[in-house]
């Protein structure tokens, strides 16, 4: 995004504290471009290639809904079959295999149906019924599966041993077994387990009510408790579950499925925190650079780019991941095999996202691609998913090891979105611009540690409030966000600061989502530097793990392909290093 103070020239200034608010809230990007003199006639899609970029779901899915319907009886039938040995799974070994292979397909299965009917409703929200059939059909799902989960959590190590040396085939999935055994303990009675997954259809209303809440004009007195009513009842009703599955709280329930504990999610947020004044640093150095270039360089366009630009930017930026990121990415943008859904319209869901799985081509979607920097980044990180999930599915990762902790997904879409700006910065001659692409590295996600973990730690606190009693309104909330992002702000007295709590969307759309963004960042940091002090031996460590899967726990996937101690903390240290070097090398380009 670019300034749009920078429109026209104007006497009034605008104040340190204001100018850092607008950026804290993303609202100014600050660059030395402005809209003025851009284009009026661009257009990021001629209008004679707009049809090619949408999704082509006969290709890609299913040649119509009602052949989607049908073919639901196919995965019933795999259902039905792996029903059949229902309290005899542990039998056998060769039933405990069957029984693993069965459920592999009955996930091969559901994720085509689902990913067709989630992206239904992404190209045209009004579609409620595939939304909610998509629902239906994983909870259905799940409740009729639950058994298998309950009985290979009944298998001793003693059986499992002897199972596996008669039939060494079910070596492969040995991790598989164990990370299901994990939940021994946090798991209920099958009748019991069987009535939670039935209920499931009935809990997306928070993120359907918070879309309606966002895309009001303004916010009021009644909106605004509206959100925190919103906030406190999901937040009871997600440790009330947490509980009866025998978790402290919702946090740690999240997290286990990451093995992390939530005191060492904590001990990070705490880490950084106490590194916040580089960030503080980095606020202060862009205020007064926005401040002092406001009226400078009125007419510089600012950089936007065809699809065809950013498919080709994007294929350049990313060509030092080797030749088999390439061949896969190539496929993903080439228009002609349908696997993306960029145009702008009306009634489609807000951002970006990618969806595949084993034996389903992985596709891309965003609510519009129109030219700017932000929708080139978005490109390149939503891209990253999609390939990551076609290379698992070229390498035919079994389906049980193709879902993983996601803050790896988020540290390779992040490592890529680094790659981005670098390309540009080196093949860009003009100062102006070379200092841009300076700002969009750490605009974009290098400063995500510092922007998400104040996000992290309110949901922490909101649930704990509401647990014990303290967080019952708007109000409370409000003193909340003020008191923590004061800690990360370079202006701590900025009463925009308050009102943070109503914008941290995964918060409602996808509790404890956004730590993954802050582990994520932490490592695609230290990726980065890998990539500089030797991309030779990087790189093909780097494609061997994304291609790889999830068939070890994330600390072992990490010292196995990359010789990384997750809990090393020079990992902290060397993310830091990086962040204030692009800092240093920025403050030099302003100070010429």
């Amino acid at each position: 995004m670019f300034s749009w103070i920078m429109r026209k020239r104007s006497s009034h200034l605008l104040s340190r504290r204001r100018i850092a608010a607008l950026l804290l809230c993303g609202i100014l990007s600050g660059s030395a471009f402005g809209q003025a003199g851009a284009e009026e006639t661009f257009v990021a899609i001629p209008p004679q290639e707009v049809s090619r970029y949408h999704i082509d779901f006969a290709r890609n899915f299913f040649t119509s809904p009602e052949a989607e319907r049908a073919d639901r009886a196919n995965l019933y039938a795999t259902i039905s079959e792996l029903e059949t040995l229902k309290g005899k799974v542990a039998a056998s070994p060769d039933n405990l295999q069957r029984a693993l292979q069965l459920n592999d397909r009955a996930q091969m299965q559901l994720r085509r149906h689902n990913s067709y009917l989630y992206l239904r409703n992404a190209v045209n929200t009004v579609d409620k019924t595939s939304l909610a059939e998509s629902s239906a059909l994983d909870a259905r799902v799940s409740t009729r599966t639950a058994f298998l989960r309950q009985e290979l959590m009944q298998i001793d190590d003693r059986r499992l041993a002897a199972f596996v040396a008669r039939k060494p085939s079910l070596k492969i999935y040995l991790f598989a077994i164990e990370s299901t055994r994990r939940y021994r303990p946090y798991t209920l009675s099958l009748k019991e387990e069987e009535l939670l997954s039935a209920t499931a259809p009935n809990n997306d209303w928070q993120s359907e009510l918070y879309d309606k809440l966002r895309a009001l004009p303004q916010v009021n007195r009644f909106e605004r408790d509206l959100f925190a009513s919103t906030l406190t009842r999901l937040a009871g009703a997600r440790t009330r579950l947490a509980k009866l599955h025998h978790f402290a709280d919702a946090a740690s329930e999240v997290y286990f499925n990451s093995y992390w504990t939530k005191a060492e999610v904590d001990d990070l947020l705490e880490q950084i925190a106490q590194h916040a004044e580089l960030y503080k640093r980095y606020q202060r150095m862009r205020a007064d650079h926005i401040k002092k270039t406001k009226d400078v360089n009125v007419g510089t366009k600012p950089p936007r780019y065809t699809i065809d630009q950013a498919s080709e930017i994007i294929r350049k930026a990313l060509a030092p991941l080797g030749p088999e990121y390439g061949r896969e990415l190539e496929a993903l943008l080439d228009p002609s095999n349908g696997r993306m859904d960029i145009v702008p319209g009306e009634h489609r869901k807000r951002g970006g996202f990618s969806q595949g799985f084993i034996g389903t081509d992985s596709v891309f979607y965003s609510a519009g691609f129109a030219g700017s920097y932000n929708d080139l980044r978005i490109l390149t990180h939503e891209s990253t998913h999609a390939v990551h999930r076609q290379l698992m599915n070229r390498n035919q990762v079994l389906p049980a090891y193709a879902e993983g902790p996601h803050y790896l997904f988020e540290a390779f879409a992040i490592f890529n979105e680094f790659l981005l700006p670098d390309y540009l910065y080196s093949h860009e001659t003009d100062p102006l611009r070379r200092q841009f692409y300076l700002e969009r590295f750490l605009e974009g996600k290098g400063m995500e540690m510092f922007r998400v973990a104040p996000e992290v730690v309110v949901e922490h606190a909101v649930y704990e409030g509401v647990k014990n009693g303290t967080i019952k309104g708007a109000d409370d909330l409000d003193a909340l966000a003020r008191r923590t992002y004061s800690r990360y702000s370079a202006f701590e007295k900025s009463d925009e600061l308050k009102t943070r709590w109503m914008t941290i969307s995964l918060m409602y759309e996808d509790p404890f989502y956004d730590i993954n963004y802050v582990y994520g960042a932490l490592l695609a940091l230290n990726f980065y530097e890998m990539y500089l002090r030797d991309p030779e031996r990087f790189i093909p460590r780097y494609i061997a793990l994304m291609r790889n899967g999830f068939d070890a726990s994330p600390a072992v996937l990490l010292k196995r392909f990359l010789d990384l101690d997750l809990h090393d903390p020079r990992l902290i240290a060397n993310a830091l290093r990086v962040v204030e070097d692009k800092v240093n090398l920025l403050e030099k380009s302003y100070q010429k």
